[in-house]
């Protein structure tokens, strides 16, 4: 897995924005997913000019692109879309958009929604641009836990709503009655929550 994004500190504050995960060398977008905030992975150096301009052509943006670590998140993410969870494991070969509720890069996710509350930065929330990248994949992967359905409920049903009925068939029609797992907790519970697996069958069969 190779990942890149864009990444910017404003007043202090570090902020990870449109994250690509490129699985095996093709740059065709075969997924997208939404979770909660950027955790541990850190930025390592400025991406090249070719790659610069795939990530462009993906997004539509072109500047403060960065390659990044990969961190556990990424790597369980990456078992949601190719079934291992299920024991369904397929070779992928693409790229996953991965957005977040909030923009805010920390691991301690308690200690960063009480950073969001005071924040007035531009980079917190998704754009409509972002938006519109979402709504154009036909794959999607919604995973933001109990906080997008208590604190960022607004900006979670916001992405909810946004979506095509074609991309939510996996999940239940109303936002209250989807659990969302994240898939850190995707890789505690696929082993011991029946619930577990069948949202992960029901999003292996979305193809």
């Amino acid at each position: 897995m190779r990942v890149y994004a864009r990444y910017f500190t404003d007043d202090g504050l570090n902020y990870r924005r449109n994250t690509i995960l490129q699985l095996g060398d093709s740059w065709e977008v075969i997924g997208a997913a939404v979770l909660i905030n950027p955790g541990s992975a850190a930025p390592i150096a400025e991406t090249d000019e070719q790659t610069t301009e795939q990530l462009r052509q993906i997004t539509g943006i072109a500047i403060d692109w960065k390659t990044f670590s990969t961190d556990s998140t990424m790597r369980q993410l990456e078992k949601v879309f190719n079934g291992s969870y299920i024991n369904k494991q397929k070779t992928l070969d693409g790229v996953i958009m991965l957005f977040n509720l909030f923009n805010l890069r920390d691991q301690r996710l308690e200690e960063a929604v009480k950073q969001m509350k005071d924040c007035k930065s531009c980079n917190l929330f998704s754009e409509e641009n972002d938006l519109q990248l979402m709504k154009g994949v036909g794959k999607i992967y919604l995973g933001w836990g109990e906080t997008g359905k208590r604190e960022l409920r607004e900006q979670a049903e916001k992405i909810f709503n946004n979506l095509t009925a074609e991309q939510k068939s996996y999940l239940k029609p109303k936002f209250e009655e989807n659990p969302f797992y994240h898939p850190g907790f995707i890789n505690r519970s696929y082993k011991r929550f029946k619930v577990t697996q069948e949202i992960l069958e029901n999003f292996s069969a979305k193809e």
